[in-house]
């Protein structure tokens, strides 16, 4: 056991000599037993896999390099673990792997009740596609904790005990912070993204902070954007980020396309491409997110503190809420809009949305209910 609290050995593999010097200085300070080479695909002849506990590989060994080096190394240590890394925060990911105990991040058996779903959990294609379809119709989009000045937690126990075992929905800082453990557990490689949202945007307007979490996962070495949890327009299933083709989807059309140094998501809608989000283009981690998510539920510009906004959407329809201002749009193309007053905001939260409402939402269903009349 280090100083630091790790224990084991841990090789690193890079290509960029100055950045895997960085790394290593990094981890030797934590008091990491730790070597490196710059010379990937020589490493399994000049180590021996038995000496170490941990292979960690930089973001330039991602895809098929990287699984032949890992396949090479378990012929002599069938047990060695691997870290994938990326040299910005490469030492926090090599300790805190070292650092974690064994076992799930997520209970898949009680999150599987929870949407619904029973099928095998594998880390292919057709897993990830029919999990992104069940999980925004089981889990709504919802952000009533900040209507109710109660915080959102996006630690790992709060977001599960919230959006699997209390019947609760979230927004995209729980929904895809949940999402991503689910896949990382099965098997998937996951990394989080932020993006900055342009949905409904003023044309023109000053660009709005990255407070919007996504993810992209990697199927056989390919890239798929992943998201459950943009609300009323969120995607229903995984979209490929390595063509500018349209996507269809159950519900609308979408495509990536090329956008400073990251991409942008456009929905076709009305006859044209409409902008939805800006991706950034490298990986971010839990402290980014509670950055955003802490600006995003308390301050006061934030639209999360000025109206109710729920949203479900299943393979037959987008159901959303604003206020009191009810919406399904139908697969199909058909649309039916409704005007409720608080009984029937109420109403809709159960029935609709499948939330447990409890007495302490009251007022903030009133007030829904009040801005919607003032609008009129």
């Amino acid at each position: 056991m280090t100083e630091s609290g790790t224990k084991g050995r841990v090789l690193v593999l890079g290509r960029a000599d100055v950045v895997m010097q960085t790394v290593l200085d990094e981890l030797k300070a934590a008091h990491v037993d730790a070597e490196g080479t710059t010379s990937p695909e020589a490493a399994p002849d000049n180590y021996d896999a038995r000496d170490f506990d941990f292979i960690a590989l930089g973001r330039g060994l991602l895809g098929q390099a990287g699984e032949a080096l890992k396949a090479r190394f378990r012929e002599r240590h069938p047990a060695v673990q691997f870290v994938d890394t990326y040299a910005p925060f490469a030492a926090h990911q090599i300790i805190e792997v070292m650092n974690t105990r064994p076992g799930p991040v997520v209970d898949l058996d009680a999150y599987s009740r929870r949407i619904g779903y029973s099928g095998p959990l594998h880390p292919d294609l057709d897993t990830l596609r029919h999990l992104h379809e069940r999980h925004p119709d089981a889990i709504p989009f919802e952000a009533i904790d900040v209507l109710l000045d109660r915080g959102i937690s996006i630690q790992p126990d709060a977001v599960d005990n919230k959006l699997i075992h209390a019947g609760r929905g979230g927004y995209c800082f729980e929904h895809n912070n949940l999402f991503k453990r689910v896949l990382e557990t099965v098997g998937f490689h996951v990394e989080g993204l932020s993006a900055r949202v342009r949905w409904n945007a003023a044309p023109g307007m000053l660009p709005t902070p990255h407070t919007h979490m996504a993810l992209r996962v990697f199927v056989d070495h390919e890239p798929w954007l992943v998201d459950v949890g943009f609300g009323g327009n969120v995607l229903t299933a995984p979209l490929r980020m390595d063509t500018t083709e349209p996507q269809p989807t159950q519900h609308e059309t979408f495509r990536l396309v090329p956008f400073g140094p990251g991409l942008l998501l456009q929905v076709w809608m009305d006859d044209q491409w409409r902008p939805v989000y800006e991706l950034s283009g490298e990986p971010r981690v839990h402290s980014d997110y509670e950055m955003a998510n802490w600006y995003t539920s308390t301050h006061p510009g934030s639209h999360f503190r000025k109206n109710l906004m729920v949203a479900r959407t299943t393979p037959e329809a987008r159901y959303t809420l604003l206020n009191g201002r009810f919406s399904a749009h139908l697969a199909n193309g058909d649309s039916r809009r409704e005007t409720l007053d608080a009984r029937g905001i109420e109403t809709t939260l159960r029935e609709t949305f499948r939330l447990p409402v409890s007495p302490d939402w009251h007022a903030v269903i009133e007030r829904a209910a009040a801005l919607t009349e003032d609008a009129r």
